[in-house]
């Protein structure tokens, strides 16, 4: 149960398949529980969290104990083409930007 109106479960639903996330590919519909560390309350606080970040890399924490491990600057310039890729036309809705 959410613990604030704002809280809501964020899940990974799908890895995109690239070079970058070899080995994650089968992660499907997984809660993030945390990312380097801090918990993830909502959607969009992951989003400034993650592009805020001063750290290499991002670790997310799923459930069952499971982690993603990216490092910042190859998954920043890994996603254009897994874009590309996959015909999906932005990284994240307007609403998520700044």
């Amino acid at each position: 149960m959410p613990q604030s109106p704002d809280e809501q479960f964020v899940v990974v639903s799908q890895v995109l398949v690239s070079d970058i996330n070899i080995g994650y590919e089968d992660i499907v519909n997984t809660q993030v529980i945390a990312l380097n560390g801090k918990p993830v309350k909502n959607l969009r606080r992951l989003v400034e969290m993650a592009e805020n970040s001063d750290d290499e890399f991002l670790k997310f924490d799923l459930e069952y104990e499971q982690i993603v491990v990216l490092r910042i600057k190859t998954a920043k310039v890994a996603t254009p083409d897994i874009l590309a890729t996959h015909y999906i036309p932005l990284a994240m809705s307007v609403d998520l930007k700044a």
